[in-house]
């Protein structure tokens, strides 16, 4: 069986140049400073129009994977 955890992303935006902003990336903020920052691309991610999200991942090789927006859990922040 895969193992899933459910984690926040948060969404990077960028000034677009034209007095507005774009969406470059999102990540998901490490549990502790020894754990490096996971990336993801926008085409990565369903679309959502929220800064923050709530979202089931797969591990897979080489990191996770987003499989779908969940509702924020009770001991989210």
């Amino acid at each position: 069986m895969p193992e899933t955890r459910t984690a926040k992303l948060e969404r990077l935006t960028i000034p677009d140049g034209k007095g507005g902003t774009c969406t470059a990336r999102f990540f998901i903020r490490p549990g502790s400073r020894n754990r490096p920052w996971a990336w993801f691309d926008p085409e990565q991610i369903p679309p959502f129009e929220e800064e923050t999200g709530w979202f089931e991942m797969e591990r897979i090789k080489g990191g996770w994977k987003v499989l779908r927006q969940v509702p924020r859990p009770g001991w989210g922040r």
